[in-house]
């Protein structure tokens, strides 16, 4: 980090939020190298900015430099020409701790650009923006702790060592958790703490759930001190309402506020009192950003608005569900209240008047939940609810038990409107401005039979209407906003007809899963990615849908009356964008609509045909697709061909497709595929799954048992391994996993996870490939001796580890030829090999030391490839097996 050999100027900036160490780390560099410089300096920034003004910090930096005392603090700051060159001629060491303004930045950075070769100058900061303003300095970003450190530093104040004192664990690791890394939070702590009871620590810990501990949060707080208002709203809505939530959806609400969010989170991010955290959406499949925070900033964000009053009635936000029950149930709400988060789980089912809002007049935020089934924590309004704030921006209510909302209610400040699970049978009556609204979020809301005009709502950009099963259209306003992008309709069984002429401009996904009742289709859009039909009833294909050029995904899957008239598709090649095309369970489908599809599709990658049950062979057109690297046909029972299949294929399904001639389609692939693993060094991946009853002949090395050890292999030439596995006629695959855990001398030094993604009974024997890149260890002998243990894990922990319905396995190893020496070499190594066939190998059992006849009793490491967090298990026995190698002509490529 600080190059102290090199004689360029080095500027260091050490950044991170309050007590995370950023001083101690600058101590602790200062001390180890300042021998190494003609001049030091060590300044708190703050301190003396405080004590001296920001012109007194620069006299004495420049008197430092100069090793003069002639420049007083409280003179005037003036810098000259002589001086500066003075500096240039000095290898200095500055350290400018705590450095939280921009005032007179410009003269400091003078004075830093000054001074001579070699010399290095660290600033900690809480505020990123300042280190920007440095030319080329290097910024080192600061987190907590992680628990191990936390709890030594925790136990080296609160006991005088690295470990807890014994009955003091669980205490302390409360206190860790609390802490959350924050270096100083653990000295503090642990100094109150240290030499007192348990008693005094469970009630200081209770305590803690109160109220912050003060020396902690004064220090916390400086940051928040040097925030604008507006800034501070922010911070204050985030820790107090919005932590976790989607950063731009933040932004669009807090925009609607008028807080200026763009500028001001970029702020909070630079001062390190939020951060960015990724969160996973399942349903898109795709990153967002979450805006999160440290808990102690959060408690000291929580203590601010508890400040503001001793009764919680006249607090801006209110997060408290007891506090929250209270105030409405004896309408204790006034105007100061802007924004409410209720979690009513807790609080059992609660009975409102009509008025509980009225007095809260500037409420901007309502979010009230229940993560419980519905059976209590739910909000009642026996006599309806009145009124509810005309200023909301966002407005969530799971469980809304009422019909509609207040006849009152005006929605146009809204940017979210989210009611998922509620009882509403309609929204309102007429036309509201929803100009401002993003969100209609109306989920599972079972009784809605109406969704209302929604002209007025330009900006509206995401529908979720999925599970709302008495809905039976939707209002023709929704087929023109201007910016939709996300519509729904997921399990809206009523719904019988999705039909208009007009042609969006802006809708990327359509999900229309599970509309039982859809017979009648036809709805484009230019920006059109995916569109999910499966499980509808559809009949038909129309004309239009070729109309959605930028369509990549399509999902036709369970539509069982689907019937596609080709001469209705070959005049329109409009999907050439399409890369998944999934058709299971479309039992109407033969081998001619299905030629009528594919000859309008040229971009094609991944195509499921699982459950075709009148499919008899596979198109002529099918080899054209010189992209398609996934083909599914599980269970088309009917299936006796497959034509030509495309080289680019890597991953092959078919099972319990029983009339296939197997051995053809097994020689196929492996004659096609071995080449691209030759020829390919990067990642590659292979993968098929067919009826079979033995080990492709090709395959030398292979038992009639689940495990097998190998001859030893020169390391240096070894691309991989194709793996065979022989599954048995009966055999159930629910949700199981198959593990190939590969050893060497006993050690396991491998693992492949391959997933079998079916869900059923195999009607016959099964023969399983795939590929597997070998991961080299670099120790150990030229040559490796490696066995091989196939091994499912089940969906319960009763059936966790089994062979159960293996029969049989096959290792292929491929060799990668780069030396005409090397392969003369290896021909004549495997010639003498096969010569040999009368002599049999064994291929179980060997490799292991006499030491290890235990290993099976004892965990083994949990190595993982490609994977995360693999389970470590037990090994079971590699059983001793005899094989008699066939002769065979020797390939000089791979053995």
């Amino acid at each position: 980090m600080m190059e102290i050999g090199s004689n360029d100027v080095k500027i260091i900036g050490i950044w991170g939020m309050g007590g995370i160490g950023k001083t101690t780390i600058a101590r602790t560099l200062f001390g180890k190298l300042y021998s190494q410089f003609e001049v030091l300096c060590f300044h708190y920034v703050m301190d003396e900015s405080n004590k001296y003004g920001v012109n007194g910090l620069h006299n004495k930096l420049l008197s430092s430099l100069l090793e003069e005392e002639k420049i007083h603090p409280d003179a005037s700051y003036i810098e000259s020409s002589f001086s500066v060159r003075r500096i240039a001629h000095k290898k200095v060491l500055i350290v400018l701790d705590g450095m939280e303004t921009l005032e007179k930045i410009e003269d400091l950075i003078q004075i830093i650009d000054g001074v001579g070769p070699g010399s290095r100058v660290i600033i900690t900061t809480r505020d990123k923006h300042i280190l920007s303003q440095f030319s080329n300095c290097e910024i080192y970003e600061f987190n907590e702790l992680n628990k191990h450190d936390s709890l030594q530093l925790f136990s080296l104040f609160a006991f005088g060592e690295k470990q807890p004192k014994i009955g003091y664990e669980d205490l302390s690791e409360s206190v860790i958790a609390y802490c959350r890394g924050n270096p100083l939070a653990l000295k503090v702590l642990g100094k109150n703490l240290r030499s007192r009871g348990k008693i005094v620590w469970e009630d200081e810990l209770k305590k803690l759930e109160k109220i912050p501990n003060g020396e902690i949060n004064n220090m916390l707080k400086l940051s928040y001190d040097n925030l604008d208002i507006f800034q501070k709203d922010i911070f204050l809505d985030i820790a107090c309402l919005l932590r976790g939530d989607n950063k731009m959806a933040v932004i669009h609400l807090l925009e609607a506020c008028e807080f200026f969010a763009e500028s001001g989170i970029e702020v909070l991010l630079d001062k390190a009192l939020i951060q960015i955290k990724s969160n996973w959406l399942s349903l898109a499949k795709l990153q967002i950003d979450g805006l999160d925070m440290h808990d102690l900033l959060q408690e000291m964000g929580w203590e601010i608005v508890n400040q503001e009053s001793k009764e919680p009635g006249k607090r801006s936000r209110l997060w408290r569900a007891e506090e929250i029950s209270d105030i409405l149930k004896e309408n204790k709400g006034t105007e100061v209240v802007e924004g409410i988060i209720f979690d009513s789980t807790d609080v059992g089912d609660i009975y409102l008047k009509s008025d509980s809002f009225r007095r809260m007049t500037n409420l901007r935020y309502l979010n009230i939940y229940n993560e419980s089934d519905g059976s209590t924590g739910n909000v009642y309004f026996p006599d309806g609810l009145e009124w509810i704030s005309d200023k909301l921006r966002y407005l969530r209510w799971k469980r809304y038990c009422l019909e509609s909302l207040p006849s009152t209610f005006c929605a146009e400040m809204l940017v979210e409107l989210c009611m998922a699970q509620s009882k509403l049978k309609k929204l309102w009556d007429g036309v509201q401005n929803l100009v401002n609204l993003r969100t209609l979020w109306l989920e599972s809301s079972k009784d809605l039979i109406e969704i209302p005009d929604l002209s007025r709502a330009t900006n509206l950009a995401i529908v979720l209407l999925s599970e709302c099963e008495s809905l039976r259209q939707l209002h023709p306003s929704i087929f023109s906003l201007p910016q939709l992008q996300y519509l729904d309709l997921r399990g809206c069984i009523s719904i019988e007809s999705l039909k208009t002429n007009i042609h969006s401009k802006s809708l990327c996904q359509l999900l229309l899963n599970g509309c039982s009742s859809l017979t009648e289709f036809s709805m484009t859009s230019e920006e059109m990615t995916k569109l999910s039909l499966c499980d509808t009833s559809i009949h038909e294909l129309t004309s239009s849908i070729w109309h959605n050029t930028k369509l990549t995904v399509l999902d036709l899957a369970g539509c069982n009356k689907l019937t596609i008239v080709g001469n209705k598709l070959t005049d329109d090649h409009g999907l050439g964008s399409v890369t998944e095309l999934d058709l299971s369970g479309c039992t109407e489908i033969n081998a001619s609509s299905l030629w009528s599809i594919l000859d309008g599709i040229q971009s094609l990658k991944r195509l499921k045909l699982n459950e075709c049950v009148n499919l008899e062979c596979l198109p002529e057109n099918m080899g054209k697709h010189s992209l398609l690297e996934w083909l599914e046909l599980d269970d088309c029972r009917k299936l006796v061909s497959l034509t030509e299949l495309p080289p680019s294929l890597l991953d092959f399904k078919a099972v319990n497709c029983t009339y296939l001639d197997t051995y053809t389609t097994q020689r196929s692939f492996f004659d096609n595929m071995t080449p691209n693993f030759l020829e390919n060094e990067g990642d590659i991946d292979f993968f098929f799954f067919l009826p079979g009853a033995q080990v492709p002949l090709d395959i030398d090395l292979q038992t009639i048992e689940a495990s097998i050890t190998i001859l030893p292999i020169t390391k240096s030439v070894l691309r991989g391994f194709i793996f065979c596995i022989l599954f048995s006629e009966g055999f159930t695959i629910n949700r199981h996993v198959l593990y190939c855990i590969i050893f060497e001398c006993g050690k396991e030094v491998d693992r492949r996870r391959i997933s079998l993604n079916y869900l059923g009974t195999l009607i016959s024997d099964h023969v399983l490939m795939c590929w597997h890149g070998y991961n080299i260890q670099e120790s150990g002998s030229y040559d490796c001796n490696l066995s091989f243990q196939f091994i499912l894990q089940g969906p319960n922990e009763e059936l966790w580890w089994s062979t159960e319905g293996i029969k049989g396995c096959g290792v292929f190893p491929v060799r990668k030829v780069y030396m005409s020496s090397c392969i003369s070499k290896e021909i004549g190594k495997l010639k003498s090999i096969a010569q040999d066939s009368d002599v049999s190998i064994a291929i179980g059992g060997e490799g292991r030391s006499s030491n290890n006849e235990n290993e099976y009793d004892q965990e083994q490491p949990s190595y993982s490839h490609k994977e995360e967090e693999q389970p470590s298990i037990r090994r079971p026995p590699i059983k001793h097996v005899y094989v008699r190698r066939r002769r065979k002509v020797i390939r000089p490529k791979f053995v």
